[in-house]
Formats: C-alpha cells, sequence, structure tokens
C-alpha cells in the first residue's frame, strides 16, 4: 500500500557548546563529553512512501544553488555543494534501515532542500537522517499500521546510533515526542540527556566555505590528563549554576585549526564585532560566537556579510527545539 500524501519537517542545525575527549575507545572511537543545542539553520525534507521499492533522493539548495555558491565564493559544481543521492547520504541509509526493520512493503521518494551546509560541524546530515526516519515512521504508521503494532518506537533510536553518532540527538525524546533544546551527550555522543535552557541562546554563525576531515581532526586530537567535565556547564544552561559566564570549550578546535587556515579568521571577525564565547562547532569548519538577543545577532550577521573577507554563509540563530514538527500534505 502507498499514499499520494507527502510528510514532511524542517531538520535543525545543531551548535556544540561543549565538548572534551574522554578517552580513545577500542573501536576507533572517542568517549565524548559534550553539549548540544539545536539551531533554527533548517534544511527541509519531504518524504513520500510509493509502491516502488527502494529510495529516491532528489537534491537542491535553497534558495537556489547558484546564490549558495555566490555567498561562499565557489563555483556551482564545487564540492561544497555536492550532496551525494545513493547510499552516501544518511537520508537514503535512514530509510533503507527503516524499511528492512520493519519489513515494509514498496518504498520512499524524498526531497531534500539544503541550506545546512556540508562539513561545517553542523549536523545537518544526522539532523536529515533523523528527520527521515521520524517521517518514515509516522508514514509507516498511517499506511501499514499492522508493520508497526506493537514495535517498540525506540527501534528508531537504535537505528539513529547505528546511523551516525549525532542523528539520536535529532530524535528528541522519541519515547513520547516531547522535546527540549538541548542535550548533554555521552559515550560516542549517543548517550543522551536531554534538558531545556533556562533562557534562549543567540548566536552568529560563520561557516568559512571550507570543510574540514572529521577523521583528520580526530587523529590529532589528544586526552587530557584532566578531562574537563560539562555538569557545571549544564547547570549553568539550566540557570541553576549562578554563572555570568558559561565557560565553552571545543578540545576540538586546535587539531581543526592546525588542518584549516579558514577556521581563525571566522573566530577573530566574530570576536572583533564584540561577541563574546567565540568557538568553533564539532570538528569544524563552522565558527559561532553568543549574542545578547536576536536583534544583536542580525545586527552583526548582517554587518559581517559585507565585511567578513573572503566567501563564507553568515547567519544569525536562535536555540530550537528537537525534534522539529511534522506536517502531512
Amino acid at each position: 500500500m502507498s499514499s499520494s500524501r507527502w510528510y514532511r519537517t524542517s531538520p535543525p542545525a545543531k551548535l556544540n557548546l561543549f565538548l572534551e575527549i574522554l578517552s580513545r575507545r577500542e573501536d576507533g572511537f572517542h568517549e565524548l563529553d559534550t553539549v548540544m543545542t539545536a539551531i533554527d539553520w533548517r534544511d527541509e525534507l519531504w518524504v513520500q512512501h510509493v509502491a516502488q521499492p527502494g529510495v529516491r533522493l532528489q537534491v537542491d539548495w535553497s534558495p537556489d544553488r547558484a546564490s549558495v555558491a555566490k555567498a561562499m565564493q565557489v563555483g556551482e559544481d564545487d564540492a561544497l555543494l555536492h550532496v551525494p543521492t545513493d547510499e552516501q547520504n544518511l537520508v537514503v541509509r535512514a530509510l533503507q534501515r527503516l524499511t528492512d526493520a520493519l519489513n515494509l512493503e514498496g518504498g520512499w521518494d524524498v526531497r531534500l532542500h539544503k541550506q545546512i551546509p556540508s562539513g561545517a560541524g553542523m549536523g545537518g546530515a544526522s539532523s536529515d537522517a533523523a528527520a527521515a526516519l521520524r517521517l518514515g515512521w509516522r508514514a509507516a504508521a498511517e499506511i501499514q499500521p499492522d508493520k508497526i503494532a506493537g514495535v517498540d518506537r525506540r527501534l528508531l533510536t537504535g537505528i539513529a546510533a547505528e546511523i551516525g553518532s549525532d542523528v539520536p540527538f535529532f530524535l528528541g525524546i522519541s519515547e513520547d515526542d516531547s522535546s527540549a533544546e538541548a542535550a548533554r551527550a555521552t559515550g560516542r555522543g549517543e548517550k543522551l540527556s536531554f534538558f531545556s535552557l533556562a533562557n534562549p541562546l543567540h548566536a552568529v554563525v560563520i561557516f568559512p566555505a571550507a570543510s574540514v576531515s572529521t577523521p583528520a581532526v580526530y587523529s590529532r586530537c589528544t586526552v587530557p590528563e584532566k578531562p574537563r567535565s560539562s555538569v557545571n556547564f549544564v547547570r549553568a544552561l539550566q540557570g541553576m549554576g549562578g554563572e555570568s559566564s558559561f565557560n565553552m570549550h571545543n578540545a576540538l578546535q586546535g587539531p581543526a585549526c592546525g588542518l584549516s587556515s579558514r577556521i581563525d579568521p571566522p573566530l577573530k571577525w566574530l570576536s572583533d564585532a564584540g561577541l563574546t564565547d567565540c568557538q568553533m562547532t564539532g570538528s569544524g569548519s563552522a565558527c559561532f560566537a553568543l549574542a545578547s538577543s536576536s536583534q544583536h545577532a542580525a545586527n552583526v550577521a548582517e554587518t559581517l556579510r559585507s565585511t567578513f573577507p573572503g566567501g563564507a554563509l553568515i547567519r544569525s540563530v536562535v536555540s530550537c527545539v528537537v525534534p522539529s514538527e511534522i506536517h502531512i500534505a
């Protein structure tokens, strides 16, 4: 059974406000202590269940490829704008895995409009994958309810953790579909404790039109003798710590700066603009800084778009909740 209905959502990006390396694991990954918040820099994802097996993904850039390429000062065929449409794309992998796990009949037509840059450390691909899992589950529940009956929804969390370390975060609190803006993540990033922020976080984000290899960044990082803990940082974000500064931290920033000369300039320009707590997110290369209000962030972003040297995507953002709302058309 298939449906002509489209299921749509707007997957958000994320910022790592805190990221510490605790140890190296035998499986090649690292034990992390990181704090993430979702932000309203979003992709758009549409999923439709169809009779034909398989996943067919169409990808466009929003508002259009030409304007995004112009802002980054690259050609429209540049690697930074390449988004795979086969199994390399986590959306395709997520829907294939969900179809197999539920033994669903038919397949999926998918449309993805990208705004979150790739290779930025903002979790765009992971967020898209989490959104695909939620949309696929919602469609299956309405089209093939017998396949869902008796299946624990935490199946999605297991699939998400298989696909990528950041994917479970974007599922949100999947057991009851309640939402939160932030989470502390440990393990590879898949062990999550969600919490709400005492106040919205406003920031300016700069993606300096350069990607950094995540494996290369991790290969250069070292485990500190006394790793920092995010416990007090989380308390401050919840309004429980009484701290005036959040003391942000990213242990991957130094290794990433050693691999790319494009990371230091955004940090300098954000600081020179008077913003505080300037930091790289994830394994890079996007950088951000906190602002005092949405208007403050918007004003700084507008100034930087006209003055920042070289190509870049620059946005003012605010923290938002995960998971994102689902719409049906």
